[in-house]
């Protein structure tokens, strides 16, 4: 491999210029830099991205904290955190919780300890805890979970909006006997969604007891699978499911499936997120749309301008929009279905 040394020889100018085109710090002619960018790729020198590191007092990795890789929202959100911040130079550290504020506390200890030059966080609840050690260490970006008491940078999507979406979409169609399916809570964004839900409910002056929210510890999946097998064997069936998630809303098409019923003729579904599976499934899943990409490349952008300026004040927040991705899970309701 070859070294600065013969890189500068080769150009015919001096290490330190040499230097000083690789780190781009310092004035070097556009005749020189030409010269030496020639001799490195003629020579195929890789500057050495620890010395690099260790001369500006940085590690070129970013901590990357979710709640669980297992969940396909999070496991495409870190991807696109990766792609976007490997393009700019840097390597991430990809940690999942697994909903553990235990863990979380251990990987926060992990990240000041492994000295990454900032962190990305989707927190596992509604403590501040566990994340509060890293604010007086780097810059900090939450992202997709909020908590509220801490000054941190934010990038956030607007659940209310998204709730308020998927059950105006379902009213709009005629559905009066709707269940609202979700999983226990770890974060304020379900009960966002929840509450965006019954604000529907309320502008369109429906019934009350119209929605019927069931809520459960079980993992994601087997929410919806569970909660529907037995709403949709009773006589008075509901005609709609909205999903707190694409997950749950699969669990739910299963078990109609399963019961028998013809989808989605006597049931309508409408989920959560967009994740890739949801327009590959039969019928093609209703959701709210995440914007997934934006949050993720934003974070990373937002990021990376706090540790080139040193992470000054003001704090940014950024809340963005959903929308709702019609698709042939859901149609208008049909009296006697």
């Amino acid at each position: 491999m070859a070294t600065i040394k013969e890189v500068a020889a080769h150009a015919s100018v001096s290490v330190a210029t040499v230097s000083r085109v690789v780190n781009n710090n310092g004035y070097v002619s556009e005749d020189l830099r030409l010269r030496v960018t020639e001799a490195m790729h003629l020579l195929d020198y890789k500057p050495s991205a620890l010395a690099r590191s260790l001369r500006r007092q940085e590690s070129l990795t970013i901590g990357v904290l979710v709640p669980g890789l297992n969940q396909p929202f999070f496991a495409a959100l870190a991807t696109i955190i990766q792609t976007t911040l490997f393009a700019a130079g840097y390597r991430i550290i990809i940690c999942s919780s697994e909903e553990s504020s235990d863990d979380e506390a251990a990987y926060v200890d992990m990240l000041i300890r492994q000295r990454v030059d900032g962190a990305i966080i989707a927190p596992t609840g509604r403590s501040s805890e566990a994340i509060t050690p890293l604010l007086s260490k780097m810059p900090v970006i939450l992202i997709d979970r909020d908590l509220p008491d801490l000054r941190v940078n934010r990038i956030l999507a607007n659940n209310f909006q998204g709730g308020c979406y998927a059950m105006e979409h379902l009213l709009r169609l005629g559905h009066r006997h709707i269940a609202l399916i979700g999983a226990q809570p770890h974060s304020a964004s379900m009960d966002q969604r929840i509450q965006g839900a019954w604000k529907a409910i309320a502008d369109a002056g429906v019934a009350e007891n119209s929605l019927k929210t069931l809520i459960s510890e079980r993992s994601e999946f087997d929410v919806g699978y569970a909660f529907a097998r037995d709403l949709l064997r009773r006589k008075r069936r509901p005609t709609a499911v909205f999903a707190l998630t694409d997950v749950i809303a699969i669990g739910v098409l299963h078990a109609a499936a399963e019961v028998g019923l013809k989808l989605p003729d006597e049931l309508s579904v409408v989920g959560f997120d967009d994740i890739p599976l949801s327009s590959y499934l039969i019928p093609s899943l209703t959701t709210v749309a995440q914007p997934i990409h934006r949050m993720g490349e934003a974070a990373a952008e937002l990021l990376l301008s706090r540790i080139k300026n040193g992470h000054p004040e003001p704090f940014e927040s950024l809340l963005l929009d959903m929308k709702l991705m019609l698709r042939a899970s859901t149609v208008p309701h049909r009296r006697g279905a």
